[in-house]
């Protein structure tokens, strides 16, 4: 069975029902005095315009589509989605009953998107149930029932009774259209218990009158009867003269089946007059042949031949009509197979553009976190440089703090010596002293403030400091300095006067007590990136010290070096080291500094 035509069945399309009675005439006037009143460009007035529009779907349906415009362009300068998405429905309905199959399409579909884009769970429903029209007028049947169940079951989860019947009767209709009559019949009367609970009267006749139909497709022309007659009854209760128009048509070609001819001439002119009024010509059609086969058994040939006359011409005109909208349906199926391949192409392309922009996002938190990473570790470089630096400053002046103490600390020793000399009447030695003495003390002084020499400049000191010690002693000191071939004396830097406290002790408190002379051995070797003293006396050694020797200064300034040495290992993060070693006669003593270089 082939679908009705929009003309003949169109409540059964219940959704899209639209009569034009006194109470809609006044609610015309109604909408348009507010829209008079309602002059801003705000949503309101798009609202009010989507309504007026929709009053005149079935009336004037060309004069919907100005008010559709301007209720677009007020809802996107307002960013009202939902008012689009209602606006593009709207502009749907009006091209489908305008049977402008292709356009309604279009407009449903960007209803679609926008309402996903709320989201309204029963608009987007509702306008699945558009499309799944237009697929039924297509003959697309299976994508009809997709859409049209999920009408249904959005309907049914939001508690919308109206649109759930509306879905159940579009689904019945889908089922009678591929003959499945008793499925039909089965979705009908669901929905019209639903519709009576309601007391919904225009949606119980539309279900009434579709469910007369599918019984009479069964075979069951008593309860098709019946039923046309009370949709025939509520048609005329509510004003409906398109339902009463069909089921008048309905009840007389079933009275014709039945024999009761007087019955069935009565409904069919009933069922012509009210065709007429309405310009239904396919029912004037089926009228004519209704009353064309009552006069033929009523013998009465000459109006039975006229009737029939009018029946063919009227049927071909409506034949005519149906093969030019069959036309029009294969021209706009192959216009949206033509839109689908193209959407499919979009949709490929979106995809890819998601893949590529997903890649792009995943490649953007990799550099952001390797980014953070690399911060991160140059933030801790940082903090470290800057607490090895303020480390480096307290050792720094640490160190400056032992240099200053060094420095009286040699003076006051020296003065010592010169003060003997004085003590002696030697004017000459004391003299002489005196001049090498002032020459050291000012090289000490230069170098008090740097914290680092050369080794030649400190070896220099050194050996003028013996000198002076040899003039002291008178001559009873010897000594020798060795420097490893490996070591550059001019390239390699030492702090200043590391030596002297460890010669010093070993004159003061090894050469001095002992009996002839005493000799002092002093090399400097490099072991890998490590400076290595040797101090090497054959003095009287520790075990033969008194105990003032213990408490002498030669153990402070030796107890300040090590100090220095400490704090110079933390900087240059290199253990230094002094170890002081007995020998049967003398001390060894071994320093290991950390290798500087100049250049």
């Amino acid at each position: 069975m082939s679908r009705p035509t929009q003309k003949k069945y169109c409540f059964l399309l219940i959704f899209l029902v639209h009569f034009l009675g006194t109470s809609q005439i006044n609610k015309l006037d109604s909408l348009k005095n507010e829209l008079k009143a309602n002059t801003s460009k705000d949503t309101i007035r798009a609202g009010l315009l989507i309504e007026l529009a929709s009053e005149l779907t079935y009336s004037e349906p060309n004069k919907g589509f100005s008010l559709i415009e301007e209720a677009l362009a007020i809802s996107k300068k307002n960013t009202w989605i939902k008012g689009e998405a209602l606006a593009q429905r709207q502009k749907g309905n009006l091209h489908y009953v305008l049977a402008d199959n292709l356009n309604a399409m279009d407009a449903y579909q960007k209803a679609l998107v926008l309402s996903r884009k709320i989201p309204d769970k029963q608009l987007e429903a509702s306008v699945l149930s558009n499309l799944g029209n237009i697929h039924a007028d297509l003959k697309e049947y299976d994508q009809a029932l997709q859409n049209y169940r999920a009408y249904l079951e959005t309907s049914r989860t939001l508690g919308n009774r109206a649109e759930e019947i509306k879905a159940l009767s579009n689904i019945a209709i889908i089922y009678n259209d591929t003959e499945n009559f008793e499925e039909g019949v089965s979705y009908l009367n669901k929905a019209l218990t639903l519709a009576k609970e309601e007391g919904n009267d225009l949606f119980i006749a539309a279900i009434t009158n579709n469910l007369a139909l599918a019984y009479k497709n069964l075979g069951e022309h008593q309860k098709a009867l019946f039923h046309y007659q009370e949709a025939m009854a509520m048609a005329q209760k509510i004003g409906n003269k398109y339902i009463e128009a069909s089921a008048l048509n309905s009840i007389g070609k079933i009275n014709l089946l039945l024999k009761n001819y007087a019955v069935a001439e009565t409904y069919a002119s009933n069922a012509l007059s009210l065709s007429k009024e309405i310009g239904a010509v396919e029912w004037e059609a089926d009228s004519w042949e209704v009353l064309s086969k009552v006069y033929e058994q009523n013998g009465k040939m000459p109006e039975a031949l006229n009737a029939y006359k009018k029946h063919i011409q009227l049927r071909d005109s409506v034949l005519n009509e149906e093969k030019k909208s069959e036309l029009t349906r294969k021209e706009m199926q192959f216009q949206m197979e033509r839109q689908q391949a193209v959407a499919n192409e979009e949709i490929k392309r979106q995809q890819l553009a998601k893949i590529i922009y997903l890649i792009g996002a995943i490649f953007f938190v990799l550099m952001a976190m390797f980014g953070y990473y690399i911060y991160k570790r140059r933030r801790d470089a940082l903090e470290k440089k800057k607490t090895a630096e303020f480390n480096a400053k307290v050792s720094e002046t640490e160190l400056k703090a032992l240099r200053s103490q060094m420095n009286p600390h040699f003076i006051f020793n020296s003065l010592n010596s010169i003060s003997d000399f004085i003590s002696k009447n030697d004017i000459r030695q004391a003299d002489d002293y005196l001049v090498k003495f002032s020459k050291l003390t000012r090289a000490i002084l230069e170098n008090s403030e740097k914290k680092s020499i050369t080794l030649s400049e400190d070896l220099e000191l050194m050996e003028l400091y013996m000198q002076i010690e040899t003039i002291r002693l008178q001559n009873k000191l010897h000594h020798q300095i060795t420097i490893d071939q490996d070591i550059e004396p001019n390239n390699t830097l030492v702090p200043p006067l590391i030596l002297q406290p460890f010669i010093e002790n070993s004159i003061w408190h090894g050469i001095a007590p002992k009996n002839g002379d005493g000799h002092i051995d002093i090399k400097i070797e490099k072991e890998g990136d490590m400076l290595k003293y040797v101090v090497d006396d054959n003095g009287v050694g520790q075990s033969k010290k008194n105990v003032r020797g213990k408490k002498s200064n030669g153990s402070f300034g030796i107890k300040i070096t090590k100090s220095r040495i400490d704090i110079l290992s933390h900087i240059k993060n290199k253990k230094g080291s002094v170890n002081l070693m007995d020998k049967p006669e003398g001390v060894r003593v071994e320093i290991t500094l950390p290798l500087e270089l100049q250049f």
